[in-house]
C-alpha cells in the first residue's frame, strides 16, 4: 500500500504521530513513506536477538538507539549502513535498536556496501556560525551527512534542489513551517523553499538531492 508516495507535498511526522505494526520476524515498524517495490522508509524497532534479514532491495540504515551485529562487527548508536540487496547481508539486534531504514536502489555505481561508526565523529564546520557538519554519502545527485546546530543558529532562506529528507535526533530544528522536536521526521519537495533555525540547538540527519533519482535510498 502506498503512502506518503506523492514528492510534490511537504510531509512532516512527529513522534506522536508514529503508527506501529507488529513484524512477523520480531519488533515492529513504523512506516513513513511508500511506493512498493519500489523504495520505503520507516522506523524498525528490534528487540535484542531479533534478526535484520536479508533484503533484494538496498537499504539504508541508520541506528538510531541500541546496535546491529553485522559482519562480525556490533555496529551502535549514531552508525550510517549502506547494505546493497544483492550481497545477502543480514544482521542481528545486539541489544534493543530503534533503527531509520531506507530501502530502495541505489544509483550504479554507488552500490558498495559501506558502514560508518560515528561515535566520537569531528564535525567541520558549517556554511554560517554555529554549524557543523559530518559527510557520511555522496553519489548520485543525494548527499548525506549529520548536521549539528548550536543553539541559536540562524541558516539563510534557500532552496533544494532535488529536495530535502530530515529526521530530528536531538534537540528542535525550526523554520517558518513550524518546530520539529527529536523523532520528527520531515521530507520537503523538489525546489522547496525555507528559512530553517534552531533556538534549542538541534542534531540532524539530512539526505538532500535524491528526489531527483528513481528511487529514495
Amino acid at each position: 500500500m502506498s503512502l506518503h508516495a506523492d514528492r510534490s507535498q511537504r510531509i512532516v511526522v512527529r513522534p506522536g504521530d508514529r503508527l506501529w505494526s507488529e513484524r512477523e520476524e520480531g519488533g515492529s515498524l513504523c512506516r513513513l513513506e511508500s511506493l512498493p517495490g519500489l523504495m520505503e522508509s520507516g522506523f524498525l524497532r528490534l528487540p535484542a536477538g531479533a534478526s535484520l534479514n536479508a533484503a533484494s532491495l538496498d537499504r539504508e540504515v541508520l541506528i538510531c538507539s541500541g546496535s546491529i551485529e553485522i559482519g562480525g562487527r556490533l555496529w551502535g548508536s549514531g552508525s550510517y549502513l549502506r547494505i546493497p540487496g544483492d550481497e545477502g547481508i543480514s544482521g542481528r539486534a545486539g541489544d534493543e535498536a530503534l533503527l531509520f531504514v531506507k530501502t530502495g536502489r541505489f544509483p550504479e555505481g554507488d552500490r558498495q556496501w559501506l558502514g560508518i561508526a560515528t561515535e566520537g565523529a569531528r564535525f567541520s564546520p558549517g556554511l554560517v556560525p554555529g554549524l557543523s557538519v559530518f559527510p557520511l554519502f555522496s553519489g548520485g545527485t543525494a548527499n548525506t551527512a549529520f548536521v549539528r546546530w548550536a543553539p541559536g543558529t540562524v541558516f539563510q532562506p534557500h532552496r533544494h534542489l532535488g529536495g530535502e529528507e530530515i529526521l530530528v535526533l536531538s534537540g528542535t530544528f525550526e523554520d517558518e513551517h513550524g518546530a520539529y522536536p527529536a523523532g520528527s521526521w520531515y521530507r520537503a519537495p523538489h525546489m522547496s523553499h525555507h528559512h530553517p533555525f534552531s533556538r534549542e540547538g538541534c542534531l540532524i540527519f539530512v539526505k538532500t538531492g535524491h528526489l531527483l533519482e528513481s528511487s529514495a535510498a
